[in-house]
């Protein structure tokens, strides 16, 4: 690179510096010549380069080996200190920063660039003119191009540190992101030879499947670092494209220090964040903000994820990992207390928290092994708290306290079957031993939904498959409550299980079922007959009431093909069904209710209100027209405090609505509430100018009206400050002479 560099400025110079070429004679008389030496290229490159303002351009940086970069810098170095008059100007992506500021110190700034989608525009201009295959092309795939690859390719920018106000001083580096990416995805479209496999090519580099190339090369180059770089870079990449959470950067540090084998960890193991950047070839950044690093781009994990081959079994090598951390002498020796999780053990809560989630994925011998050791004991191990803290909230009174959460709890939590099997043959487990809140093993199996630990737990002597947890919990109603149908039918074929059983708030499983919208739940539930679908709880709801409440159109639908279920029975306040539906605007809910025809939408619970001054009163405007194309829905009825549907949409301030009533002949405008109150004085009130003028267009509205305390609505609207309300007012007065301000009062 040196020599190409010293061959381009002897060329530019017009003449041969004597020094040069006596350098150069002296190389030829050698024995068999021989091409000058990387210390005498620096040395007639600082006899030119000092003598005259020098430019020196080096592109791409990053593409070096980490070698041959480090022996560039010495040199540039050297090159800079005897040429104070030379400029470098250097092009790479981020993760080369580190390293330039480290060898050029006192010479460096640095600015990040990112290619503006014009940049890129002109770039594909100037390809797509030079297309040695124009017949291939036409006017609407060439707009294609234009328009599409410059938004997928602008994504791929990741921002860098902040050295553009620095003082460019005799060095000046700009990081810049390259056109990685636009060139060979142009060039892969133009080598197509028709238009339609252009076209077919264009739709997968804009759906992210043309990536593939760059990154192939790019791991080829992570691949071929020299020393442990290589594993280092590959293993980063593993862990940041399959760990169930993003990564902060400590943890990933720690992930990439656990020596597989070890007995302990060895913290003098840890690698900088500024060595990784240097291995994995700018494909990860971090998020300064959140402090976690991540793939550069979305597709990228897509591509790692669809070619199994790059990590082989990942799930076994990472749940390794996490098990040997945990079963190293270091964090044994930790008190088992929750204070203390992040003190010196960054790693120990990723951990703690997911190794059964990846030993789960690959259950290799190593990682039974592992996982026995570490469970034979883990109660008194700091991870179950750990573990416990991220999925339950711990109390400061259960700080000092046994959680009593066994092995066999921990392997029935994240549904490793084979450890499950494994403790049970210890015989040193009770099958329907409780923790702290009751749980048994065989309820975390059904609360998270393990079908397979549920069959093997409920298969052994004894076991208690209806047994409740301190907030009356059974299996049952954990497996109904987190929507895990097929754990349901497994506890619902056992004849000790009972399907009405009450949890401490009184909902049987069909309820938390209902509530949560778990249909499929529901109609297994259903489907027996020992299961009563109209049973209240402590709130006086039906699962019908708490599912039209969530707007739940589904488990709704499968309630009301029960010939027992009632869709008008009242809750506590007397609302029905239709009416918690229509208040919450679940239009879907109120349809299928609606299909009974032994509804009746005009129905009032014991304030008054109609399914429709529900929905009026927030609204849900889809639902307002639903309920008024029902012919058994009067659309002027009020409550018990007078207020009609009207009155409410004008006080809330709903045009739509409004209109929609008022495009109704049987609703009066004029209708007053217990207040004496018109749908205009409420409007005026509020200030609510639309709905004024919606009103006053209508020939049956009277804007002299008073209420109780003799007002108008120009004198509500006056009493609040409403000067635009007030402005329409006297308009409307002055055109239709009505009296200002109302009997007894004159205006001044």
């Amino acid at each position: 690179m040196l020599g190409s560099l010293l061959k381009q400025m002897v060329s530019g110079t017009g003449r041969i510096p004597g020094e040069i070429l006596k350098a150069l004679r002296e190389q030829q008389e050698a024995v068999s010549g021989r091409r000058p030496q990387l210390v005498d290229i620096v040395k007639m490159l600082q006899l030119i380069m000092s003598s005259q303002r020098t430019y020196m351009c080096i592109d791409a940086l990053d593409e070096c080996t980490t070698a041959q970069r480090f022996r560039l810098f010495d040199s540039l170095k050297e090159i800079l200190e005897k040429s104070p008059s030379a400029r470098v100007f250097v092009t790479g992506r981020p993760h080369i920063r580190a390293e330039v500021a480290k060898h050029l110190a006192g010479r460096v700034a640095s600015v990040s660039v990112c290619p503006t989608k014009g940049d890129i525009v002109n770039y594909l201009r100037f390809r797509l003119s030079h297309d040695e295959t124009p017949d291939a092309m036409d006017e609407s795939r060439e707009a294609d191009i234009l328009e599409k690859m410059p938004e997928s390719i602008s994504e791929m920018y990741v921002e860098g540190v902040n050295g553009a106000q620095t003082p460019i001083p005799n060095y000046w580096l700009i990081d810049i992101l390259r056109f990685l990416l636009v060139s060979p995805n142009i060039e892969s479209i133009l080598q197509e030879s028709t238009i339609h496999r252009r076209r077919g090519r264009l739709c997968k580099i804009t759906d992210g499947l043309g990536l593939g190339d760059a990154y192939d090369a790019t791991i080829e180059r992570i691949r071929a670092q020299d020393g442990d770089k290589s594993s280092l870079g590959m293993r980063a990449l593993m862990w940041i494209c399959h760990a169930e959470r993003p990564l902060k950067v400590d943890e990933l540090c720690y992930a990439l220090a656990v020596e597989l084998g070890s007995t302990d960890f060895n913290p003098q193991n840890l690698p900088s964040i500024s060595t990784l950047v240097s291995c994995y070839q700018g494909l990860i950044t971090v998020d300064k903000e959140a402090s976690t690093v991540r793939l550069i781009h979305f597709t990228l994990k897509e591509y790692l994820c669809a070619r199994p081959d790059i990590f082989g079994r990942h799930h076994s090598t990472m749940a390794e990992i996490c098990l040997t951390y945990l079963n190293s002498g270091k964090v044994k020796a930790l008190s088992a207390d929750p204070s203390l999780l992040n003190l010196e053990t960054p790693f120990l809560k990723y951990c703690s928290r997911y190794w059964g989630v990846h030993a789960k994925g690959s259950f290799s011998s190593r990682v039974r092994s592992l996982t026995l050791e570490l469970l034979q004991d883990y109660d008194s191990h700091i991870s179950a708290r750990s573990l416990l803290a991220q999925v339950r909230v711990l109390y400061y009174r259960r700080l000092g306290m046994s959680l009593q959460f066994s092995g066999l709890h921990c392997a029935s939590f994240f549904g490793i079957a084979e450890g499950v099997v494994a403790l049970i043959a210890m015989e040193s487990y009770d099958i329907n031993n409780e923790d702290y809140w009751g749980h048994t093993p065989l309820a975390w199996a059904a609360r998270n939904g393990h079908e397979g630990v549920a069959e093997i737990l409920l298969q052994q002597a004894g076991v208690d498959p209806d047994k409740a947890d301190n907030y009356g919990n059974t299996p049952l109603m954990l497996a109904a409550r987190g929507g895990y149908e097929g754990v349901v039918k497994v506890l619902l074929e056992r004849g000790d299980v009972n399907p009405e059983r009450l949890d401490d708030d009184g909902l049987t499983p069909l309820q938390n079922a209902a509530w949560r919208g778990h249909e499929g739940i529901v109609k297994v539930l259903l489907e027996r007959g020992d299961v009563d679908p109209e049973r209240l709880d402590n709130y006086g709801l039906t699962p019908l009431q708490r599912a039209a409440r969530r707007g739940y159109e589904g488990v709704a639908r499968a309630l009301l093909e029960r010939g027992d279920v009632s869709p008008e029975k009242p809750d506590d306040d007397g609302i029905t069904s239709l009416q918690s539906a229509a208040q919450r605007g679940h239009e879907g809910v109120v349809k299928v209710l609606l299909e009974r025809g032994e509804m009746n939408p005009d129905k009032q619970d014991n304030r008054g209100d109609t399914a429709l001054l529900k929905a009026t009163r927030r609204g849900h405007e889809k639902v307002v027209k639903i309920l008024l194309a029902q012919a058994a829905v009067s659309p002027d009825k009020p409550n018990h405090h007078g207020s009609t549907p009207l009155l409410l949409a004008a006080q809330y301030e709903y045009e739509n609505v409004v209109k929609m009533l008022l495009g109704r002949e049987e609703v009066n405008p004029d209708k007053r509430d217990n207040h004496g109150d018109i749908s205009l004085s409420c409007a005026a009130r509020y200030g609510h100018e639309g709905i004024v003028k919606i009103l006053l267009e209508k020939e049956r509205v009277n804007p002299d009206n008073t209420n109780r305390a003799g007002q108008t609505p120009l004198m509500c609207a006056v009493r609040n400050g409403h000067q635009g309300v007030v402005g329409l007012l006297k308009l409307h007065q002055a055109a239709a002479y009505v009296t200002p301000l109302g009997p007894g009062y004159t205006s001044r």
